[in-house]
């Protein structure tokens, strides 16, 4: 899984451009620097909860909006595996490696 700090970050960015909020302008309204906030949205720094909050109000979204990748990515990867790891196995043992 990736880093959640990234996916988070990466949301972060992604809602501000679509938004045609600057990075600057963004920083301010929630008052922390420009760097900072870019940190954020790289995951090179953890988002501090009071940050979240105020980026979700600014932003317009619900601060879950911002971990759905999260999640999406781990249901993904626990199917593939759940398939890989029980069910390939267990079908080989019954019609054997070739399928006869």
């Amino acid at each position: 899984m990736k880093d959640v700090n990234v996916l988070v970050g990466k949301r972060i960015q992604d809602r501000r451009k679509e938004l045609g909020i600057t990075a600057t302008t963004l920083a301010k309204q929630i008052g922390i620097s420009q760097q900072q906030l870019s940190r954020y949205e790289r995951g090179t720094n953890r988002i501090n909860v009071t940050h979240l909050v105020a980026i979700c109000r600014k932003l317009e979204t619900t601060i879950t909006w911002f971990f759905l990748d999260c999640f999406e990515e781990d249901n993904k990867k626990g199917a593939v595996n759940k398939l890989e790891t029980q069910y390939v196995p267990m079908a080989e043992t019954i019609i054997g490696k070739n399928g006869c």
